[in-house]
């Protein structure tokens, strides 16, 4: 077969159809991590993390993302509105379904992760959890994730967790903390969680 005066062997572009018919598709909300600066400052954003979020009163709703259900990011879609995933990272509360996950050498009195704890114990039993939240926010349909409680945590870890939710394909704004790899600036909102 000749491409543009290049021979190529016929298995290769059967190779090449087969590899472009078997990519995954995703939900029709979700997109790629955009360059900053993802959100347009003209946006009107509101936190409701222990309110239900007034539809008409803002374009992005920074919610819980334990305790937001599903069918709420959907019906945000549906209003053409959207949901960002706040996640108190480096927080260990009793009553959530992860909170029997936590090393009890590597959590804090106060309900905080140990981030003075040894990094590659941080890394190796304390980032497959909290990669799980951030797994949480992707499946309940969320289109971008705001971390919290992340100071003081070792730079591996935060790398690994901008990572974690860039192959989700979930924009990250971190709030207590910097990263070059964040996507959003969330504005400030309530000092929800911190100590």
């Amino acid at each position: 077969m000749h491409v543009a005066g290049v021979r190529v062997p016929v298995s290769a572009v059967v190779v090449l159809a087969c590899v472009a018919c078997a990519a995954p598709t995703r939900p029709a909300h979700w997109y790629e991590a955009p360059a900053r600066p993802a959100v347009p400052d003209s946006l009107r954003w509101q936190w409701a993390l222990s309110a239900p979020p007034q539809v008409t009163a803002a374009d992005v709703f920074v919610l819980d993302g334990f305790t937001t259900d599903a069918s709420l990011v959907e019906d945000l879609h549906a209003e053409r509105r959207r949901a960002v995933c706040y996640l108190p990272l480096g927080e260990v509360r009793r009553g959530r379904p992860d909170a029997a996950r936590f090393p009890a050498d590597l959590t804090r009195p106060d309900g905080l992760v140990r981030w003075d704890a040894p990094e590659a114990q941080l890394r190796d039993r304390i980032t497959p959890i909290l990669a799980d939240r951030l797994r949480l926010c992707r499946d309940k349909g969320f289109d971008a994730a705001a971390l919290d409680l992340l100071a003081g945590a070792p730079r591996s870890v935060v790398d690994h967790l901008v990572e974690q939710a860039h192959e989700l394909s979930l924009p990250v704004g971190l709030l207590d903390t910097a990263h070059d790899d964040a996507d959003l600036k969330v504005p400030d909102g309530p000092a929800y969680g911190r100590p």
